[in-house]
């Protein structure tokens, strides 16, 4: 009978969190150039670092043929919980945000919850969202600055 039991409870914690779908509508994309790097991250630790290993998961989507008047429309697949998302639209296709010697950005950027920072990045207090069993959605303007 312990076994039983030992192995039903080891089958309770072995079951993974489970995946819902992020539907997210990029607006206001100016031109079909490079792609749209979209940053996922799942504490305020790691917010809006470039690190591979400090985010959570990255979706990559080439803008050719992408657009709908101005709109990308994508979805990932993500388990629930609490996540921020930071857009940029990586215009050389090089995997990282250019940004000038002070750190502002050369490319169009966006964050979830369209937070805005004041002297600075966004929080991620401010950008962070929920996603459900049910999934979420994020509608953004990705804005050039």
């Amino acid at each position: 009978m312990k076994k039983i039991t030992t192995l039903l409870l080891a089958g309770l914690f072995a079951i993974p969190a489970s995946a819902a779908t992020l539907d997210i509508e990029v607006h206001g994309v100016q031109s079909e150039k490079g792609s749209l790097v979209i940053n996922v991250y799942d504490n305020k630790k790691t917010w809006m670092e470039e690190d591979q290993q400090d985010i959570f998961k990255q979706h990559i989507v080439p803008l050719k043929g992408a657009l709908k008047d101005g709109v990308l429309a994508t979805e990932i697949d993500i388990p629930e919980g609490e996540y921020a998302l930071h857009i940029y639209q990586d215009w050389d296709d090089n995997k990282e945000m250019d940004s000038n010697w002070i750190g502002i950005p050369k490319e169009p950027v966006a964050t979830s919850n369209n937070a805005k920072g004041s002297m600075g990045p966004p929080s991620y207090k401010d950008a962070k969202f929920k996603v459900d069993a049910t999934g979420a959605k994020q509608v953004v303007n990705i804005v050039e600055i």
